[in-house]
């Protein structure tokens, strides 16, 4: 036999086979066939794990996984993605992460990385130094002094405190300032 190829599309082609029967004397007869060479199978898509990020943490592929694929006629599948962002509490969310595998002839298939963005750090305080004040100041912290934060997520975390007045002698007495930075989470 004899064929020629004729490529269609993506992976697909028709061959024209010629068959010829040719018997000891040399006589012979020939007949053609077509054979239609098609790609309707979709790439196998292997999603990355699922994974729980903190907040401030990138959250593309480079560092959440890329997902792959085989395909039984394109040996480089096109591989891409798209996210659904659904916000939670504070500064926690979830990303669903849809990746999709697509061959030369538009077959494909696709599958889901689930990542879970957590806020689990506590924001970093400093406190106002300790101070000595007469008794007729005010113990206003814009007085005394004021706790400042910041915070890996939250931009603005609320800064609060609570006081312990122990009496000393006479118009003495000691102030302790417990100072709480908390953030959105």
């Amino acid at each position: 036999f004899t064929d020629v190829v004729v490529p269609v599309s993506g992976n697909d082609s028709v061959i024209f086979r010629s068959w010829t029967a040719t018997d000891a004397n040399g006589n012979s007869s020939m007949c053609d066939q077509i054979i239609t060479v098609t790609d309707t199978t979709a790439p196998v898509i292997t999603c990355p794990a699922d994974i729980t990020i903190e907040c401030n943490t990138d959250s593309s592929p480079a560092t959440t996984g890329s997902a792959t694929a085989v395909d039984n006629c394109d040996a480089t599948p096109t591989i891409s993605f798209t996210d659904a962002f659904m916000p939670g509490t504070g500064n926690d969310a979830v990303i669903i992460r849809t990746w999709t595998a697509a061959d030369d002839n538009g077959n494909s298939s696709t599958c889901n990385q689930t990542i879970t963005i957590s806020d689990t750090m506590a924001p970093a305080i400093t406190c106002p130094a300790d101070i000595t004040i007469e008794c007729d100041e005010s113990t206003a912290p814009a007085n005394t002094g004021s706790a400042t934060a910041v915070d890996n997520c939250d931009m603005m975390p609320v800064i609060a405190f609570t006081d312990v007045v122990v009496p000393v002698s006479g118009n003495d007495s000691v102030i302790f300032r417990t100072w709480t930075a908390t953030d959105a989470n």
